[in-house]
């Protein structure tokens, strides 16, 4: 794993963490979903609801069955566990990652016209406790085409490139918030 991969990642299981206790349990998990459905605005219940609670839940079961641990695991072992084993498993994406970004596309989507523009995106940065600046520099860097606007491609593929990235500079670095060194 390189360092640029062990940051992104680590920042993730961090925003995961909602007991802030450096340990990931299936509560935290739960409260983030709830956390992200608040964010977006989204009804208990709701098709999008259902696919983040679903996703989310389904994720804490990937990570299970990677250790030995029963109720929770330190943060930390959440990072190499994606690392070693979960980051180029196509089914775990297929079953957690995508479905979680498409909805959240969909959903930043406020005005229905298939692309997010900046406003749209820093409301989820500002619901996951980053600032304003980090979430338009991390925008703008996401923005690979550079139009002003993420169309669907670009940040499926971001969302992808957020753990898989080696590069400090690459649109994926910028993805949760962490600023390259």
């Amino acid at each position: 794993m390189t360092s640029q991969q062990h940051r992104n990642l680590a920042a993730m299981f961090e925003i995961f963490d909602v007991g802030g206790d450096g340990y990931l349990s299936a509560d935290d998990f739960a409260a983030h979903a709830k956390t992200t459905c608040g964010a977006l605005q989204l009804a208990d219940g709701s098709p999008h609801w259902t696919t983040i609670h679903t996703a989310l839940d389904s994720w804490w079961e990937h990570l299970l069955r990677h250790t030995a641990a029963e109720n929770r695991i330190p943060t930390t072992d959440c990072v190499t566990i994606m690392a070693d084993k979960l980051v180029d498993d196509d089914a775990f994406f297929g079953a957690t990652v995508g479905p979680i970004a498409e909805t959240v596309f969909s959903v930043l989507d406020a005005d229905g016209d298939h692309e997010i523009s900046t406003d749209e995106y820093v409301a989820v940065y500002l619901a996951s406790g980053l600032t304003r600046e980090i979430a338009v520099d991390a925008f703008h860097q996401i923005d690979t085409d550079g139009d002003g606007r993420i169309d669907r491609g670009e940040f499926v593929a971001v969302v992808r490139d957020a753990f898989t990235a080696d590069d400090p500079d690459s649109p994926g670095a910028w993805f949760f918030g962490v600023r390259p060194d």
